[in-house]
């Protein structure tokens, strides 16, 4: 049997690698967050304090995970969508943040 590889860890059943992510989709591949991660230079999948600009949050405080699908290769000129809990931001939003031990 041919298997597919996924940018996603776990593709559920009945979902096409053609059909976009499902809206507030939080499963990337590990290794590719870590990498959205260092490319970007944000704290994805950490929990952190996050200071915004030019949003209607002045900041928040939660697990940072990547609320969509970057395009690829990864490009950190690109603004990530981002989000904590059910709030969405981009990368281009974060001012500072701090992660939470």
């Amino acid at each position: 049997m041919d298997e597919q590889l996924s940018l996603f860890s776990d593709l559920t059943a009945g979902r096409s690698l053609d059909e976009p992510p499902l809206p507030g989709f939080t499963d990337l591949a590990p290794e590719l967050a870590d990498e959205a991660a260092r490319v970007w230079g944000l704290p994805v999948g950490q929990r952190a304090r996050v200071t915004l600009r030019g949003h209607a949050m002045d900041g928040l405080h939660g697990l940072v995970q990547i609320a969509g699908l970057p395009d690829l290769p990864f490009d950190a000129r690109r603004p990530l969508r981002l989000r904590i809990g059910h709030v969405e931001f981009t990368s281009r939003q974060v001012a500072a943040w701090t992660v939470e031990e």
